[in-house]
């Protein structure tokens, strides 16, 4: 048993090695998402030039017999602000459109800051504060992690907390890296 956990360790230690955290603004993504429902998400973004980032994602969320689309679109701006204690960290500001389609429509906008920090080679943090006026209109911090498995590869899991009636949202998925 111990040989077998050794082993698995250098495997990964390995497999580990050739990851890097660049950030990397250019990627697609999908995994799972639990909401106000739980069901399969996609998500994309596209770095347009060295401070302009577009993205996207869209969700259907089902709870019982209710089915819900909901589509998020919007830009970030790369603000270039350096933190004296950290360098490499990249802080942003970002807005978009909320949309909600199924049993009603409704649609809002969002806006507010981010952070994304490599903290390792194989792991990049990331935190946004936001503030969305669809539904209740409700504050969100969201916090997440991604872990390259190799520089194109990744592991993506976040939570986002909700103020109000809003329900916490958490998210686990894998990205290509482009």
């Amino acid at each position: 048993m111990k040989k077998s956990l050794f082993l698995a360790g250098i495997i990964t230690a390995v497999f580990a090695a050739g990851a890097q955290a660049n950030i990397k603004w250019d990627y697609v993504g999908a995994g799972y998402t639990d909401a106000a429902g739980d069901g399969p998400y996609i998500e994309g973004s596209y770095r347009l030039d060295g401070r302009w980032v577009v993205d996207g994602t869209y969700s259907r969320l089902s709870s019982g017999p209710f089915d819900v689309n909901v589509v998020q679109a919007g830009v970030n701006y790369l603000t270039g602000f350096k933190l004296d204690f950290s360098p490499t960290t990249q802080t942003y500001i970002l807005v978009g459109i909320d949309n909600v389609s199924g049993d009603a429509d409704e649609t809002g906008g969002y806006g507010g800051v981010g952070v994304r920090h490599p903290l390792t080679p194989q792991v990049e943090l990331y935190s946004e504060a936001t503030y969305h006026s669809i539904g209740d209109d409700h504050g969100s911090f969201t916090g997440g992690i991604a872990f390259f498995l190799s520089p194109d590869w990744a592991i993506r899991s976040n939570i986002a907390l909700n103020s109000g009636d809003t329900k916490n949202e958490f998210r686990f998925g894998v990205s290509y890296q482009f």
